[in-house]
Order: structure tokens, then C-alpha cells, then sequence
């Protein structure tokens, strides 16, 4: 580790600890939402207890908390309240690993000259700032095993890793995705091409896919059969818009059909494979547009969710021109106040009028319009640059701008 990435490190960890502790500064203007993190607590303190979390929310009897975790997330969560049974230890286990995500950004980055301007928006940006920070994510876990599952695809196909035993490049792989599946289920948008790229052959093929599908079903035995109701609670959102996902925008022009929204995900996810299979886009692309069309098309996603979007974007595209990083850093800053003040009536200790009437209300179309301007710029670069025949995905993060 140089003395740029460990000062980085420490400036990312101060800063979220300062927010997690903020002593006599804490101002009693709301800034930050902690609606996720409650719930991610509740759960975490009820298990610790002996209770069944999931059995509690799927019978009423959690109140206004859930339990809307997979099992190895809950399990993460009950041995980190183990330690410290307080909300602000999760907290500080999201901080952990976005210092963690620094210094990956270092390794992953280290031939590239993004190496720098990406641990700085990651430690210091706006977007992560508001959207991991002040908003407490589950979602900087989902980066820190992207960001390893890049590192692993920048190393060679034949390449070793020497612990104790030996573990093939292809078989860690395969494990990184398994657990981030385990979690969310991102993955499953690129597990079709990511055996594909790891695989030898047929054989290594079929035997990382049994062997992603059982770490899952395995992460997936605690709490069975309660914990299925994350799964039936999450099919009764996907009938209603919510937050600022496209189909809001559809819902409001009344074109919205949960149904063809699902067709349009298959076959946005079809495309995607079809330009990997003939070579059009490498597996770091793959990821990124999979991931995009995951994401995007689901009913209820948020802000989150949309800057995890351009988190993996900004690793395939080279932003490190003056032009661009401006361009980066400032819109950054455009949407985060969007994503802050759009929730907000106004702020009547200082005065200050209702800002919604220029960023618009939470999940107005008005809203969702000017939340996307960094999503439409960097998607455009990407665009761009590909038209162009630039250098994009493998070739910005091994340097050959």
C-alpha cells in the first residue's frame, strides 16, 4: 500500500466515522435517512436474542420493521451486533469496508491512471458520501466483491493463488460471485458469461455452475423455510413503481405492466450475451451493462441502487481527462442535492424555502428526470467511446489509455 492510497483510506474511514459520530456538530436538520439501517438492526439484535426475525415480520408482529435480508446477511449483521449491540456498529461495518474498497480501487487500478481520481470520488465524492455514508447501504459489500471480482478477471487465466493450498483463479471466481448472489443476487444478471469467460471447457463449465448453485443454497439454510417471505414480499413490490426507477416514468405516462417490464429485462439481458458470445464486448463491459439492466428495470429501485450503477460504469470508462472528471464531480454533486433535498419540506430552523421546487419531490418524474443526468452522461461516455473504438473495459483498468 503506497502513502497516497493509505492516506486515502484513512481520510474515507475519518469521514465515516465522523458521520456515525459527529459529538457537537450533529445538527438537528436531518440530512441523512436511516430507515434501511433499523432494519438491518432490528433483525440483527431479534436473532441475537433467539428470535426468528423472519417469523416475527411475516406473522405482524415486528411492527414497522423488517427483516428484508437473505440469511447471510442477517448472519453478518448478529455477529457484528455480537460486538457492540448498537445500531452504529453496522454503521461502522459499512465503513470498514469502504475503506476496504479504497485500497481495492488502489490494486485494481494500479496500472491505470484512474487509480487516483476513483479513490478520491470513492473516499471523499458526494455520491458515495450521501448514497453509502449518510444514507447506511448494505450495497458497499455488493462493491467490495465486484471490485474483487474485477481484480480476479484482470489476472491471468492460468493464474494460481498460493495460500495454504492452491486456488485457481477461476474457482475463486466462481466462489466471489456464489456469496455476492448469496446477498443479492447480482451476480445471476452475468453468471451465464462470467463461467463462460472462466471456464476451460464444458466440464469447467457445468462444475462452476453446480458449485455457484450450492454455496448459494447453502448460504440460504438458515431460518428456512421463514426467511422465504424476503421472497414474497418482494414479488408484491414489483406490482407497484416506487422510488426512482424507469418504471415510475412508464407508470406516469400509464405504459407500465410489470409483466412486459420482465420481457424487457430478458431481453435487454439476451443482448448483453449475444454481444459477449460474438466478441463485440469483453467481460468487464458484460458485467457492467448486466448489472445496469438488473438493476434499471426492477420497480422499485433507488437512488442507491442507480449510483451502484454508476459506480461499475466508471470502471470501464476512462474519466480521467480533465473534461470528464470535472464533469464527473460536478454532476455527482447535482444529483446528490437532488437525492437529499427532494425528501425535504424545508429546513425551518434556518428559514430556507422548500427546495423541492427545483429538484422536485421525492419520486416525482421531476425528480427522477434530474436524478439521472449522472447516469445518462457516464452511460454516454461509455457510448461514446465505443463508437469511437476507445479504449473501454479491460483496457481502463489495466492502463492502456
Amino acid at each position: 500500500m503506497n502513502k497516497t492510497t493509505l492516506l486515502l483510506v484513512l481520510a474515507g474511514f475519518g469521514l465515516r466515522l465522523f458521520s456515525i459520530f459527529p459529538g457537537p456538530l450533529e445538527s438537528q436538520v436531518e440530512f441523512s435517512y436511516r430507515a434501511d439501517l433499523r432494519n438491518y438492526y432490528w433483525p440483527a439484535q431479534a436473532a441475537l436474542h433467539g428470535a426468528n426475525p423472519y417469523a416475527l415480520w411475516a406473522s405482524g408482529q415486528s411492527g414497522e420493521f423488517r427483516a428484508d435480508m437473505a440469511p447471510v446477511e442477517l448472519l453478518m449483521y448478529v455477529a457484528t451486533v455480537a460486538v457492540w449491540n448498537d445500531p452504529r456498529a453496522i454503521q461502522i461495518l459499512f465503513a470498514l469496508f469502504d475503506a476496504l474498497n479504497i485500497l481495492l480501487l488502489g490494486v485494481l487500478l494500479k496500472h491505470s491512471r484512474l487509480q487516483l481520481p476513483f479513490q478520491i470520488f470513492y473516499a471523499l465524492g458526494p455520491l458515495t458520501v450521501y448514497n453509502l455514508i449518510l444514507v447506511p447501504q448494505d450495497k458497499t459489500i455488493l462493491l467490495t466483491l465486484t471490485f474483487l471480482v474485477f481484480y480476479l478477471l484482470t489476472l491471468p487465466k492460468d493464474y494460481v493463488l498460493r495460500f495454504t493450498f492452491h486456488v485457481s483463479r477461476a474457482t475463486l471466481v466462481v466462489l466471489l460471485a456464489a456469496l455476492l448472489a448469496s446477498f443479492k443476487w447480482l451476480s445471476v444478471f452475468y453468471l451465464l458469461p462470467l463461467l463462460l469467460f472462466v471456464s476451460r471447457d464444458w466440464r469447467d463449465f457445468i462444475k462452476g455452475g453446480m458449485v455457484f448453485g450450492a454455496i448459494v443454497a447453502l448460504a440460504h439454510l438458515p431460518w428456512i423455510p421463514d426467511w422465504m417471505y424476503v421472497y414474497q414480499f418482494r414479488a408484491g413490490r414489483t406490482a407497484t413503481p416506487m422510488h426512482t426507477a424507469p418504471a415510475v416514468l412508464l407508470n406516469a405516462l400509464g405504459l407500465f405492466d410489470k409483466d412486459m417490464l420482465m420481457i424487457v429485462l430478458l431481453v435487454s439481458l439476451l443482448a448483453v450475451y449475444v454481444f459477449f458470445w460474438f466478441g463485440r464486448i469483453d467481460i468487464f463491459e458484460t458485467i457492467a451493462l448486466a448489472t445496469a439492466a438488473g438493476i434499471l428495470w426492477t420497480p422499485d429501485m433507488d437512488p442507491v441502487h442507480l449510483a451502484l450503477i454508476v459506480i461499475t460504469f466508471l470502471l470501464i470508462v476512462d474519466w480521467s481527462h480533465r473534461a470528464r472528471l470535472i464533469t464527473i464531480w460536478v454532476l455527482s454533486f447535482w444529483v446528490t442535492a437532488v437525492y437529499a433535498l427532494s425528501p425535504r419540506v424545508g429546513f425551518a430552523r434556518y428559514g430556507l424555502p422548500d427546495l423541492r421546487v427545483i429538484v422536485g419531490a421525492y419520486g416525482s418524474v421531476q425528480m427522477i428526470l434530474l436524478s439521472y443526468v449522472l447516469f445518462l452522461v457516464v452511460v454516454g461516455f461509455y457510448v461514446y467511446d465505443k463508437l469511437r473504438g476507445r479504449v473501454v473495459g479491460r483496457g481502463v483498468l489495466v492502463g492502456k489509455m
